[in-house]
C-alpha cells in the first residue's frame, strides 16, 4: 500500500510582513493544481468564512481531503480551501476581496464568482454609508501604521543578519543540509508549495502546528541569532537541485526567509521555533551554535541584542496597531451582518455543495 503524502492541512496563505501584505495565492491556486476555482466576494460579516466551513464539512463527508487556509489577520476566519479526492476534479475556493483581490483569469471554463453580496439589503447599508466609510478609513489608517512598524522591524532584522553573517561557517551549514537530505529519494521536478505556519495577526503572534501533525520525522534546529534561516536556505537550494517537492513556510516578518520545510513523500520536516510535536514523534535537535565563530559572535553580541530588542519592540507596536484595526473591522462585520438574509444564503450554500461536490 502506498503511503499517504504528508500535507499540512491548516496553514496561512498570506502574511502581514515588513514588505506589506504578502499574498501567496498565486503560488497555491495555480492552473496546474486547480480544476475548478470559486472566487468568493462580499463585504465583512457576509459569511464568506462560514460559507467555506460549510463547504469543507460537506466535502469531508463526501470523502474529500480538505486543506484550510486561515486568514493571516484573523485566524478564526478562513481565506481559502483546497478540496482533493482521487478521481475527482480538484476544487479551490478563496476569498477574492481586499487585500487579496482575485478576479477570474479563465472565466467560466475554470473560474466562477460567488457573490455573497446578493444576500444583503443595500438600502440598509446606504443608511449606514457614512459610518461604514469612517470605519473603513480607521481600519486603513491602523494597518498603514502597523505596516510602517513592521517595515522598521524588518530593517532591524536585516541589521541583525548583517552582524551575524560574517560569523557563520556557511560551507559547514551547507554540508549539514546535504547530510539531512541525503536519505531523500531523487525528486521528479522541483515544486515549492507555500504553506505558512506563522502569522502576525490582529490577535497577536499566531503559530499553527499542522506541519508537526503531518510529519513522520521532525528536525528542530536550535536557532541561534538567525543561523537557522541559513540552514533552511541551503535545504531549499539543495531541494531545487534535486527536484524535490516540498511545502515551504515563510517567515511572517521577512518573507524571503524560510522557517519550515515539509517533504510530502517521506514526511521529513524541519522547523524553526514555535513547535509542538507529539510525544511519540521522532525528534532530532540540532545545535547550530557550532556553525558560527564564537569569537565573532562575542564581538557583536551587545549590538546584536540591542538590535533584536528594537525589532521586537517595533513588532509589538505593529501588533497594537493591528488590534486597533480589528476594532474597526469587527464593527463593520456587525453592520453588514445585520443586513444579511442568512436563511437565503444558507439555502444557496446547500445548493452550491450539491452542485460542486456531488
Amino acid at each position: 500500500m502506498t503511503a499517504q503524502p504528508a500535507i499540512p492541512r491548516r496553514c496561512f496563505a498570506a502574511s502581514n510582513s515588513a514588505e506589506g501584505f504578502r499574498n501567496y495565492y498565486g503560488d497555491i491556486f495555480t492552473d496546474d493544481r486547480i480544476d475548478r476555482l470559486y472566487i468568493i466576494k462580499g463585504g465583512p460579516g457576509t459569511g464568506k468564512s462560514h460559507f467555506m466551513r460549510v463547504v469543507a464539512r460537506h466535502a469531508r463527508g463526501r470523502g474529500y481531503e480538505v486543506t484550510e487556509y486561515l486568514c493571516s489577520s484573523d485566524p478564526t476566519s478562513l481565506d481559502g480551501l483546497l478540496l482533493t479526492k482521487e478521481g475527482c476534479p480538484t476544487v479551490g475556493l478563496l476569498d477574492g476581496t481586499a487585500p487579496h483581490v482575485r478576479e477570474p483569469s479563465i472565466p467560466g471554463a475554470r473560474d466562477e464568482m460567488v457573490n455573497l453580496g446578493d444576500f444583503w439589503d443595500p438600502r440598509c447599508l446606504s443608511d449606514r454609508r457614512d459610518t461604514i466609510a469612517a470605519l473603513g478609513r480607521s481600519k486603513a489608517t491602523a494597518y498603514s501604521r502597523a505596516y510602517a512598524c513592521l517595515k522598521g522591524a524588518g530593517e532591524m532584522d536585516t541589521v541583525a543578519e548583517s552582524l551575524v553573517t560574517p560569523c557563520i561557517h556557511q560551507e559547514r551549514l551547507h554540508a549539514l543540509a546535504f547530510r539531512i537530505l541525503r536519505s531523500q529519494p531523487e525528486g521528479r521536478g522541483f515544486e515549492a508549495i507555500p504553506a505558512l505556519r506563522r502569522a502576525l495577526a490582529m490577535t497577536g503572534k499566531q503559530t499553527l502546528h499542522s506541519f508537526e501533525a503531518a510529519a513522520s520525522t521532525l528536525i528542530l534546529p536550535e536557532d541561534h541569532y538567525g543561523i537557522g534561516y541559513r540552514l533552511t536556505a541551503s535545504l531549499l537550494s539543495l531541494s531545487r537541485e534535486r527536484g524535490h517537492r516540498v511545502y515551504v513556510s515563510y517567515d511572517p516578518l521577512r518573507p524571503r526567509l524560510v522557517d519550515g520545510l515539509l517533504y510530502p513523500d517521506t514526511g521529513l520536516c524541519i522547523l524553526l521555533g514555535g513547535t509542538s510535536p507529539s510525544e511519540d514523534m521522532p525528534v532530532r535537535s540540532l545545535a547550530l551554535r557550532r556553525y558560527a565563530s564564537p569569537e565573532g559572535l562575542r564581538a557583536v553580541r551587545g549590538e546584536l541584542r540591542r538590535t533584536i530588542a528594537l525589532r521586537e519592540e517595533l513588532t509589538a507596536a505593529a501588533l497594537r496597531h493591528m488590534s486597533f484595526a480589528a476594532e474597526a473591522h469587527f464593527q463593520l462585520e456587525k453592520i453588514y451582518s445585520a443586513t444579511m438574509d442568512f436563511p437565503a444564503k444558507e439555502a444557496f450554500t446547500e445548493r452550491f455543495c450539491r452542485k460542486v461536490l456531488d
